[in-house]
């Protein structure tokens, strides 16, 4: 944050409603500080990565990233105002990595992604994007509940 000034806001989204609260989170810190915000969706895989024959993975995994990308999307203008300007972005690969390298490349000032609520228990087992990218950014990093 060059001179203090909060300059660009990353949020990281899925098609979950905590995403679509962390991106009006974002909206809302954007028109008080003056930022601009990037909204990122990130998919593990994409039409290149596809396989041509059908996959034992299941739908959620392997599925249409097509589909995914596009409720993501539509969650996203559900909370964010028509009239507000961001940018959309897309990547592919595994969601922690693809956050935390975007947001060196933008030069991003604070992430801010939804959290999902998981215990201690829940998160050891399952993962945690939010808390993985509190331990690991390099930036502020906001978990809207």
């Amino acid at each position: 944050m060059p001179g203090g000034k909060l300059a660009r806001i990353l949020v990281p989204v899925d098609a979950s409603e905590g995403a679509g609260r962390a991106a009006a989170f974002a909206v809302n810190l954007a028109e008080i500080t003056g930022a601009d915000v990037d909204v990122l969706h990130v998919t593990y895989f994409d039409k290149d990565t596809d396989a041509k024959e059908e996959s034992w993975l299941p739908d959620a995994i392997a599925g249409s990233m097509d589909d995914e990308a596009q409720a993501a999307l539509r969650m996203v203008k559900k909370y964010i105002p028509a009239d507000f300007a961001y940018e959309y972005h897309q990547r592919t690969g595994t969601p922690v990595e693809a956050i935390l390298e975007f947001c060196e490349e933008g030069g991003h000032d604070c992430i801010v992604v939804g959290g999902r609520g998981l215990g201690v228990m829940e998160g050891l087992i399952f993962g945690s994007v939010s808390q993985e990218l509190i331990e690991r950014a390099k930036v502020s990093v906001v978990v809207v509940k």
